[in-house]
């Protein structure tokens, strides 16, 4: 006999492409009468799709899925402003692909390995409006941040430098003068020089060799 789901049982999509493992996961709930699996896929794509059909209060979903990866599904939810709130599970813990899954807009991210008990609670801790980041990932995760912005305050300018600014600044890498840069960029000298100090002023740098420096560092000359 099938189990019998509570009034305002909490909806799920599962997706995952090992079936084992996808049969893992439906089993992690099936006990539980507070959960109600609306539909199982094995593909990306279709878990998009299941998620429109069924407007799930969570999904489940593999980082690694064919079509589109666990990653793609949460920023199509994002974009499609569809309101289902997204757990990740992954073999996956390295802290860059943590960073992206958060920044993308998922909920939570879980190690593979873990316990049907912790899927549960973090399910329930997900629809409930919380973020969950096992404590095995969040030393790992506070370091990219903090890495990220490091990188970002080093060079606060390199999506801001103009076009001819960022001109300037890579004839001026290459060891041209103030008039050879002008002649190359058929302006005069002394507009050169405007050019250049507002590159020192947003690199935070008082002289070309420091500005130079400082781009090839954080790869705006690349």
């Amino acid at each position: 006999m099938s189990r019998v789901s509570e009034p305002g049982a909490l909806r799920l999509v599962i997706a995952d492409d090992h079936p084992l493992y996808l049969e893992g996961l439906v089993g992690i709930f099936a006990e539980h009468p507070e959960f109600e699996v609306v539909a199982r896929v094995s593909d990306g794509a279709a878990a998009v799709a299941a998620v429109r059909e069924h407007a799930p209060d969570v999904a489940v979903v593999d980082l690694q899925l064919p079509t589109m990866d666990g990653i793609e599904i949460v920023t199509a939810l994002e974009q499609e402003g569809l309101p289902s709130k997204v757990v990740i599970v992954s073999a996956y813990e390295d802290s860059a692909t943590v960073y992206r899954a958060f920044a993308a807009g998922a909920k939570a991210y879980l190690p593979k390995s873990s316990s049907g008990d912790t899927v549960r609670d973090t399910v329930l801790a997900v629809a409930a409006g919380q973020t969950v980041i096992p404590p095995a990932l969040q030393s790992g995760l506070a370091g990219e941040i903090r890495s990220r912005s490091e990188r970002e305050a080093e060079a606060p300018a390199k999506a801001r430098l103009t076009a001819r600014e960022y001109d300037v600044l890579r004839l001026t890498a290459e060891g041209l003068s103030a008039p050879e840069v002008a002649e190359q960029l058929f302006v005069g000298v002394t507009t050169v020089k405007t050019h250049l100090q507002h590159v020192y002023e947003k690199l935070n740098v008082s002289d070309r060799a420091a500005a130079v420096a400082v781009a090839h560092r954080t790869g705006l000359l690349s």
